[in-house]
């Protein structure tokens, strides 16, 4: 049987967003991706343990990479 309403997109990014809003957005979920993967339990698997050290470095890496992004002159950023 189909279904009379569809699903709603996972993630709508409405008309209208500029360039640097969509940056600072980004930004700010990476913060909070990061806070709340630091709040997981270290008594995982060893594989879901490297699972999780990689998302983290990415996430760091992204965030690194949208404060070079936001800054207007070109900076050096930690990961």
């Amino acid at each position: 049987m189909k279904k009379l309403v569809p699903d709603p997109p996972v993630l709508c990014v409405g008309p209208g967003l500029s360039h640097e809003d969509a940056i600072r957005r980004a930004e700010d979920h990476l913060k909070k991706a990061i806070a709340l993967t630091s709040y997981l339990p270290a008594h995982t698997s060893v594989k879901h343990q490297r699972m999780l050290s990689d998302a983290l470095l990415d996430m760091r890496i992204c965030k690194a990479l949208l404060t070079v992004a936001l800054s207007r002159s070109t900076v050096s950023v930690p990961v």
